[in-house]
């Protein structure tokens, strides 16, 4: 199975009276994350179902890049993706799907991160860029059960080298 991990695009900032679940991405989040998803779809990226965190700037970079992929791909959320999820909610959520070919889920950092850790077998990877889609593969191997594939930044070029797209800098 291929899992896609995005990092929901730039949203609009946190400020009084704005409930952290209904921040909406900016214009520059909706104009990059359309740009990737081109970029996703030149690389043939075609996942069998998308999963989104139920949070509005998720749900709205989810969107995009469903629109950008071109496929009548399954959309649904899952509060194992929300920010309060713990990296135990997630991986069950991973396992769950284990039968399909390729899952997209799209969610919040630390969480992308500590998971891409786990599956890839590390104590850390830096954590995920807004907009930024990191592609694993899982296997079966109990100590590192995902080999790392390429990680594609919102903006720049593709990084196939596990050690420049995960090294936490220091």
């Amino acid at each position: 199975m291929v899992i896609y991990l995005v990092r929901h695009a730039e949203a609009v900032e946190r400020s009084e009276g704005l409930d952290d679940g209904v921040r909406w991405l900016t214009r520059k989040g909706r104009k990059a994350t359309q740009k990737a998803g081109s970029r996703l779809h030149r690389k043939r990226v075609r996942p069998d179902l998308v999963i989104t965190s139920p949070l509005t700037r998720a749900v709205q970079t989810a969107e995009l890049l469903m629109a950008a992929l071109g496929e009548r791909t399954e959309l649904i959320a899952d509060s194992g993706l929300a920010p309060d999820a713990t990296l135990e909610q997630l991986i069950a959520l991973i396992t769950s799907r284990r039968k399909l070919g390729s899952i997209m889920l799209v969610g919040h950092e630390p969480l992308l991160g500590q998971a891409a850790a786990l599956l890839l077998g590390r104590e850390e990877v830096a954590g995920l860029a807004k907009g930024s889609c990191l592609c694993l593969e899982l296997r079966d191997k109990p100590d590192k059960p995902a080999r790392f594939l390429w990680y594609a930044p919102v903006s720049g070029k593709l990084i196939s080298s596990a050690k420049k797209a995960l090294v936490p800098k220091p």
